[in-house]
Formats: structure tokens, sequence, C-alpha cells
């Protein structure tokens, strides 16, 4: 029985070097506009220059099942702003591919992940959706709210393969994925496996993480693919970086992101300083 991908995609390829260089792989996850469209744009370009590998960029949505309290209010601030807005400020899929646009043509040779509900997926097509992120440098799609027997069907019925040797559809292991669950999900794993540190949602209480738990289901993972294996939901401290690397292969940070985000809405430039300071103490020193 083989597991894992023959041919890499080009978001494991990115991963594996970064993995390489520095010992993981840091990705931070944006809810794209939250404050606004401009302030995401530096906010981008921050993460990339504070060492992110690539990004998870977020699409609001109205009942967000993964995403905990912090990302639900990002979420509302986007789709049901107290400040009046522009009209070509309000989000909409085409406004949010000319971010992607602006974006790329900033960051030509980054490599971006694009994380939404499948609502907005099956509005737009996934067919149409998935061509025009491939040829704007996005490498890999987060669903949350599609299950992987789903998402098997909908490859098939979609006709989605040809597209998936580009763009990654990312899969999750949780710590109640069963077996036989777990051996069809890394059998097919392409990019990375995003292994969901807790029981509940995003953006956890500060003494909450912990993976100790979970060696066994992740030790198990490893033996069974050869993609990375990145650790998400509840991560927010220099403590919570180094156990996850120690496990797996990385991790994803966004509620607290977010946090900082909410806390200087006002002023843009403390906000972004304090953004800085805190991936500073954060992120590990290369190994």
């Amino acid at each position: 029985m083989k597991f894992g991908n023959m041919n890499q995609t080009p978001l494991e390829i990115h991963l594996h070097k970064a993995i390489s260089g520095k010992g993981y792989a840091f990705v931070p996850y944006l809810a794209v506009a939250d404050p606004d469209w401009e302030v995401s744009k530096k906010l981008v370009s921050l993460l990339i220059n504070s060492g992110a590998d690539t990004i998870e960029i977020g699409l609001p949505f109205t009942d967000p099942v993964a995403d905990g309290p912090v990302l639900q209010r990002a979420f509302k601030r986007v789709l049901s702003p107290e400040k009046p807005l522009k009209s070509n400020s309000k989000f909409t899929m085409e406004r949010f591919f000319t971010f992607l646009t602006d974006i790329h043509k900033a960051h030509p040779d980054f490599p971006f992940l694009v994380m939404g509900y499948a609502n907005l997926f099956y509005q737009t097509g996934f067919q149409k959706i998935f061509s025009r992120l491939i040829k704007l440098n996005v490498v890999g799609v987060v669903i949350p709210d599609i299950p992987f027997e789903e998402k098997d069907r909908l490859i098939k019925r979609e006709n989605l393969q040809p597209l998936l040797s580009k763009l990654s559809w990312i899969d999750f292991i949780t710590p109640t994925t069963t077996a036989d669950r777990l051996n069809k999900i890394c059998r097919q794993a392409s990019g990375f496996l995003y292994f969901v540190s807790t029981k509940g949602v995003t953006g956890q209480g500060k003494n909450d993480f912990s993976l100790k738990p979970w060696k066994p289901i992740i030790a198990q993972v490893r033996k069974k693919t050869k993609v990375p294996v990145l650790t998400g939901f509840g991560i927010r401290s220099a403590a919570h970086a180094l156990e996850a690397i120690e496990a797996t292969d990385g991790f994803i940070i966004g509620s607290r992101i977010h946090e900082i985000i909410e806390q200087n809405l006002d002023i843009i430039s403390v906000l972004e300083n304090r953004l800085k300071d805190e991936l500073k103490i954060i992120l590990p020193q290369h190994s």
C-alpha cells in the first residue's frame, strides 16, 4: 500500500524547502479586509517580511463553523462594518480577486493559500474559482465544511483532478479521526495535512494548548504520508510554537493575529509594530 502522492504539488515542494531551511513552516492566517482591504495588503507584506512561508487568506462568512469568537468578530467587521464604507470596499468574490491580483503583483513569487467555506465555492463554481486562483499563484485551498468523503465526490463530479496537480486541497486530521479514515486521508494527502490540535474551534483559551495527548495519532500520520503536517487551532505563544514544531512540521496562527488587529483598529502604524513585535516573540529561531 502506498501513502502520499507520487508527484509532489507546488505547495508540498515549497513547504519541504522551507522546513529544510529553517526547521519548520510558518503559516499565518489573515481574514481578508479586516479591518479593510488596504490594511490587509500592508499586513500581507508585513507577514511575508516577518518570515511567513505562505499565508492562508480567509474569506469572510456568516456562519464559520470551524472558527471561534475572535475570527467570528473579524468576519463580522468585514461583512457588517459599523462605519460607512465606499462601494468598492464591500466584500464580494470579485473584490477579493482584485485584492489577490494586487498582492500577487506585489509579491509575484510568493505562494498563497485561500480558506473559505463551501457556500462561496458552490455559488461561483469550483472549476472557475480554482482556475482563477492558480493563475494568481494560489497553491492550496482550505474548505473546512466539506468533509473528506464529500471532497472526493466533488473532485470527480466537477472534474477537478487536472487542476489539483497545481492546487492542493488541504485535508484535516483531528484528535477523533478514526484509523480507517486516517489511512484514506493520508493516502490522498496533498500539500500538507492540517492537524487540528483541539476538539473545539479556533482561538481556544490561553492555557488549553497541548499536543501531548495527540502524539500517537501524529506518529501514525507521519508513518503514512510524506506530506508535511502542520498544527493549527490554539497556537498563540512561543511555547505553543515550539511544541508544534517538535511534534509536527510547522504551525498556523490566526486568532492571535486578529486579536492584535482588533486591539489596534484605529492606529494602523501601532497595529503593524505590535504585530511585528509579537511575531518576533512567537517564531522560533532558525535551527
